[in-house]
């Protein structure tokens, strides 16, 4: 098939549930649940897919938000990730959640992506199936790790996932590894003004961190260490008996993070032991840096640039003029890929181990836009937002038509995988039987 007549094919089964699209990511804005509380969006990406043909398992194994949905039949198996979940006090009203991440673009593009993907493999009479992962967490990065360890992605022959962004282009490279870590003190309640029998957590809590700013000094310069306290007590006349604080430690790789970790955990003993009280330490996750897959990256970059980037109007400038003092979107699609991993970190990296990951970022923003900011936030519920979405899931559903009928193509996909995944064994990071941290950490 000549890639105009594939362009031609994939756009009209795109079009065919766009609206229903724009009109779920609406609703996705709106709700704007947190991680691991996704239970409407969830359910209504799960129904979108579910009337039109896919076979859903819902929810997927210990995590009541996340699913799986599958069409057509035979192979290859090609995957496509979505989420849905929102974060505090990114709402348009302060304090209150909202996307400002652009997760409501992020599930049902996959999922518009997917639906297009089965249609067309289904009409040209092609062997093929397309399988959905609904992912919940992504921003407190805990959904693929425990889907993971649930078995799942395993049955992929290469998976794709995308990010809304300020410009287009393949992204190959991912973000940092990572371990999300709690640190938790007990000690003993005391009247704070006699307090001679108290053993304050709360104490403990901050000689960890100012053990940790010490550390700071002796890691290398591209390693994050950085934490909120969770709790600390509940009036300043009662000496704490309980206090957590939550850290994440990012690193260029595993073995990286691995090194920190332990350092890390160091201060929190040498604070238990200063002030008396006992500490414990949890995983909630690990995140892995991203296995690079070289010919995937180079078939997901030949259909951005078939499909190409949406471009904006002065429509969708006016829109925003009064947010940003210079309203400016990125055009075109980038040539070069980044060579580099980015700072920050996504659970999208840990499926790169298990299957090969194609990714990429489709504007869906102007430029200078503040990720994880009431101002994201706003655009990802305007027309040009929407634009984008679409055309990710063209990209999409393009990739994944070139996977399913050029076996020389996933060939060499699935040849670089194998060969970097040689002699490799997954770590889940986290314990068997630990729960998903669904109400609090």
């Amino acid at each position: 098939m000549t890639g105009t007549r594939k362009k031609e094919l994939v756009r009209k089964a795109v079009k065919a549930d766009a609206a229903g699209a724009r009109k779920l990511a609406g609703r996705i804005w709106e709700l704007a649940e947190p991680p691991l509380q996704e239970f409407e969006s969830s359910q209504l990406l799960a129904d979108f897919l579910g009337e039109r043909g896919f076979d859903v398992e819902f929810p997927f194994a210990c995590l009541p938000t996340a699913f799986r949905a599958t069409a057509g039949r035979g192979g290859p198996a090609i995957g496509m990730l979505g989420e849905y979940d929102a974060l505090p006090d990114c709402g348009l009203k302060a304090g209150t959640y909202g996307h400002g991440c652009g997760h409501n673009l992020l599930g049902v593009g996959g999922a518009l992506g997917a639906l297009a993907a089965a249609r067309v493999l289904a009409a040209e009479e092609r062997a093929g199936r397309v399988v959905f992962w609904g992912c919940p967490a992504e921003e407190e990065l805990t959904g693929k790790v425990y889907m993971a360890r649930e078995g799942a992605f395993r049955e992929l022959d290469a998976c794709l996932a995308w990010h809304p962004g300020t410009h287009t282009s393949a992204s190959p490279m991912g973000g940092a590894a990572m371990d999300s870590l709690v640190y938790e003190f007990f000690g003993r309640t005391a009247h704070a003004a006699v307090a001679e029998g108290g053993r304050s957590a709360l104490d403990a809590v901050m000689l960890m961190d100012v053990a940790a700013n010490y550390l700071r000094e002796h890691i290398p310069d591209n390693v994050r260490v950085h934490c909120v306290v969770r709790e600390g007590g509940g009036a300043p006349n009662v000496v704490p008996a309980h206090a957590r604080i939550w850290y994440y430690v990012r690193g260029k790789d595993r073995k990286q993070v691995d090194e920190i970790v332990p350092r890390l955990t160091l201060c929190a003993r040498g604070a238990a032991t200063a002030t008396e009280t006992r500490m414990k330490v949890r995983r909630l996750a690990g995140v892995y840096d991203r296995l690079p897959n070289a010919p995937l990256a180079s078939l997901v970059q030949e259909n951005l640039e078939l499909f190409g980037a949406p471009r904006a109007t002065r429509a969708d400038r006016d829109r925003i003029k009064d947010r940003l003092p210079q309203v400016e979107f990125e055009s075109g699609v980038r040539k070069e890929m980044p060579e580099t991993p980015s700072k920050g970190s996504t659970d999208d990296c840990n499926v790169s181990w298990l299957t090969p990951l194609g990714a990429f970022r489709m504007a869906c923003v102007a430029k200078g836009t503040r990720g994880h900011h009431r101002d994201y936030t706003f655009q990802t519920n305007l027309p040009f937002a929407y634009r984008g979405m679409q055309r990710t899931a063209e990209v999409m559903a393009g990739t994944a038509w070139d996977l399913a009928t050029r076996p020389a193509v996933l060939g060499e996909v699935r040849a670089e995988f194998e060969k970097a995944t040689k002699g490799f064994t997954y770590d889940p990071l986290v314990p068997k039987r630990q729960r998903p941290p669904i109400k609090d950490v």
